[in-house]
């Protein structure tokens, strides 16, 4: 009696532990999100994951490999990504066009962006500056992640703020900042308009001079009044209506990540992390320049979307025709958003 007693225990123990695994399995959402290959800004979704903060939420983040804001958009009405991440200009332009997007919140609360020229092009206005050293490349190939992805259109921006026709230009996709790189050192394209770690990679390596850095305050005046909200991670209407907690606990899981990689006391963890993912290949410096790089990647990163940035964007946009009318902040901006 006493052996039939023990062996329904064991057996009742098994059943409880097998259906405590299965509600917590069911209790799991899986939740597909845009990640930018060959980018450090993906060091926010890298800690997510291998910091625990997406299981502690109760997820299973799946990253999807987009190279562009546009691939991204083109991927959440296809159904195949729930989380997209680009510039706040590239999503507008898509809500006004009727893809049905909500701001989720913010990744890099200011401009990203950076004009990098190879050194084999002639530049005899460099010392000058914007806009004068636009002139220098009237005529030349510019690399941009994809075609009618925000980098064409910021590069676009440059050139009209400078009074330089960019009608002679020839826009060239080149992808993330690790291929737009390539391409600018293999002489492919004669600049590139890309982000992190173009700039650091340009300076360690001698192959490119960043021209124009906007992350600094560099390029027209319009550019500032941008900042605030400049990368947003954004979602589908009807995917946020549908899985309103599931996408709550992605942001709360992304606050965590920043956080995280913002304590100083992580900062070697995340050095390591970095490395994990993102590997600079055979180059000169690469240790200090992955050092450099994540530390200012890091630095960038805020998740608060000051909701005045979309009235820059809107004038922004207007004044590019980008957009027929302005866009109510109220309307494209998630409720819960900090």
């Amino acid at each position: 009696m006493n052996q039939l007693r023990s062996l329904c225990t064991v057996v009742l123990t098994l059943a409880l532990g097998c259906a405590g695994t299965a509600v917590q399995a069911q209790a799991t959402k899986v939740v597909r999100y845009q990640e930018y290959p060959g980018s450090i800004a993906s060091i926010v979704a890298w800690a997510m994951r291998d910091k625990g903060f997406c299981t502690k939420q109760g997820l299973d983040c799946q990253a999807v490999t987009l190279a562009s804001g546009p691939l991204g958009q083109q991927a959440a009405a296809a159904g195949s990504v729930d989380i997209i991440l680009s510039s706040a200009d590239v999503m507008m332009q898509a809500i006004s066009k009727g893809n049905d997007l909500l701001m989720l919140g913010a990744q890099n609360r200011n401009n990203i962006y950076s004009l990098a020229i190879g050194t084999h092009v002639d530049q005899p206005n460099r010392a000058a500056g914007y806009p004068a050293n636009m002139k220098d490349l009237a005529d030349k190939k510019i690399g941009v992640a994809a075609r009618g992805a925000a980098t064409e259109m910021w590069a676009k921006t440059l050139f009209a703020g400078a009074g330089v026709p960019s009608d002679k230009v020839t826009f060239v996709a080149v992808g993330s900042p690790a291929t737009a790189f390539a391409a600018l050192s293999a002489k492919q394209v004669d600049a590139v308009l890309s982000w992190d770690p173009v700039p650091i990679m340009c300076n360690q390596t001698g192959n490119c001079n960043v021209a124009l850095d906007l992350r600094k305050g560099d390029g027209p005046a319009v550019a500032k009044s941008m900042n605030g909200g400049f990368v947003v991670w954004g979602a589908r209407r009807e995917v946020v209506d549908k899985n309103e907690a599931t996408v709550d606990a992605f942001l709360r899981a992304m606050e965590e990540s920043v956080r995280w990689l913002q304590d100083p006391k992580n900062g070697a963890e995340a050095l390591e992390l970095s490395r994990k993912y993102f590997k600079l290949g055979d180059m000169p410096n690469r240790e200090k320049i992955q050092d450099e790089m994540v530390k200012e990647a890091i630095a960038a990163y805020g998740t608060k979307l000051d909701r005045k940035v979309v009235d820059g964007f809107n004038g922004f946009l207007m004044a590019n025709k980008l957009i027929e009318k302005p866009l109510d902040a109220n309307t494209i901006i998630y409720k819960k958003v900090p």
